[in-house]
């Protein structure tokens, strides 16, 4: 399998003389589009890392405009009908009063699985794992006149730099990753459990930052942080019971505001809360008096739901997430009863559990896992240390998996940023890019335990 990448690279504006390589970039996923995220992130990463650096980012294998594509559908309307079923796809699986919700969607991830490797004509499902990726970054750095890869990653990109650092470990120059998964458990059980380890902490930050920023300032402000956390239990509450219907005819979005969906669009807000949690509040308060607009609008962001007359034109990701997340990691073969022990494992571990079961029960029905293929472990002597970075409230990469990722790479450092929300980009910290600008600029890393603050605040005040 020789897959055709399409890649990206925003040039150096330093003299020739000072050119010193092409960082390679990741923006997460799996599945993300490097030369989409390039486009807008090149610029920043530039001023970030340095002028005397390429910022290059690719689509990785099976993604975006690379061909062959992760594609399980014959059309478009074909996946838009298959998506929109709940049963089939849901990133909250209400598995506590839905009784029909877990094994009707393992049932269906059965039926995808089937599909996708019966559709598979290209085999681009075999050959489209991380450590393939990991082995692309080498050629393209080589390609490029290095013998050691500079790169940046996050969240699954932190991933497919931990999975290159441990495949290469003497191949490591620069490397920094931000927002990091619990790699271990990713290959080792297809676990993805330890994620929301800290999604409750992200949780409290929206509870404490409303009341302190006020009524003024938080359109869903309390007496207290615990009667903000009230309130938004009651409306899980109401909406489990009753949904509210959404539909303006100014508005192109219409449906109803269930229980997922507001779990949907509050997880969305966890990650990105800087720009978010305002949006979040005001929504909050709408919905409780009758008006799902914005929270509905809101978890339309996270759907990947797309139609167009051709499919070279739609982003992937979503297959992308199963065919490299299910096909990387140990063979899932749960049944509806293993499943069920799984969900009484987990369902304590946060009240987020919820967001993250249909990673495990998507993944037993799938049926491509490659011989051969890396299963970790995740750990090696890297030819130079590398920068971990993790959040101090990261609902989806808890700060505890940077830390144990660095144990792994002997002289890594884990960075800190004292802030809610998945991956350091969530907001601005001078103080962070300092330290990921000498990391790259000179190959110093910040002394174990520093901690930084970021510019911005979690409820703006109003102007």
């Amino acid at each position: 399998m020789y897959p055709v990448f399409i890649g990206g690279r925003y040039t150096s504006t330093a003299p020739v003389e000072d050119y010193r390589g092409a960082v390679l970039i990741n923006p997460g996923g799996p599945g993300g589009s490097g030369v989409i995220v390039l486009q807008t992130f090149g610029p920043l990463a530039a001023a970030l890392i340095g002028a005397q650096y390429d910022i290059v980012s690719f689509d990785p294998r099976g993604v975006g405009a690379s061909t062959p594509r992760f594609e399980f559908f014959l059309t478009e309307a074909e996946r838009a009908l298959w998506l929109a079923n709940p049963y089939a796809y849901s990133t909250v699986l209400n598995v506590t009063n839905d009784p029909l919700a877990l094994p009707r969607m393992w049932a269906n991830s059965h039926v995808l699985g089937q599909m996708a490797k019966d559709r598979d004509t290209s085999g681009i499902l075999e050959y489209g794992g991380t450590d393939n990726v990991a082995r692309d970054m080498l050629r393209i750095t080589e390609a490029n006149g290095q013998d050691m890869l500079l790169y940046y990653g996050v969240s699954y990109g932190a991933t497919l730099g931990a999975t290159f650092a441990s495949m290469f470990p003497d191949r490591v120059g620069r490397m920094v990753i931000d927002g990091v998964p619990d790699v271990q458990g990713y290959y080792a059980s297809n676990d993805w459990r330890n994620g929301v380890l800290d999604a409750d902490r992200a949780m409290q930050t929206f509870f404490n930052g409303c009341y302190s920023a006020g009524p003024n300032n938080c359109a869903f402000y309390a007496s207290s942080p615990s009667e903000i956390e009230s309130n938004l239990n009651a409306l899980y509450a109401s909406v489990l019971g009753s949904p509210v219907p959404v539909y303006s005819p100014s508005s192109p979005a219409y449906g109803v505001v269930d229980y997922s969906i507001l779990r949907n669009a509050v997880k969305i807000a966890l990650s990105t809360p800087f720009a978010s949690f305002s949006i979040l509040a005001q929504g909050l308060t709408e919905l409780a008096a009758g008006n799902g607009t914005i929270i509905y609008e809101m978890q339309l962001d996270g759907l990947p739901f797309e139609c167009s007359s051709s499919s070279a034109t739609y982003l992937n990701t979503w297959e992308a997430q199963f065919a490299v997340a299910c096909g990387d990691g140990v063979e899932v073969t749960d049944s509806v009863a293993d499943l069920e022990e799984y969900w009484k494992e987990v369902s304590g571990i946060s009240t987020f559990a919820d967001t993250i079961i249909w990673v495990r029960v998507g993944c037993s029905g799938w049926k491509v896992h490659r011989e051969g293929r890396f299963l970790g472990p995740i750990s090696g002597n890297t030819s130079f240390p590398l920068l971990v970075i993790g959040n101090t409230a990261d609902p989806v990469t808890p700060l505890a998996s940077a830390k144990n990722v660095s144990k792994a790479f002997p002289g890594s450092v884990v960075l800190t940023q004292d802030s809610p929300g998945h991956t350091s980009t969530v907001a601005t910290s001078t103080c962070l890019y300092s330290y990921i600008s000498a990391c790259f600029q000179n190959g110093t890393l910040p002394a174990e335990g520093t901690v930084c603050a970021v510019d911005e605040e979690l409820f703006p005040s109003a102007s």
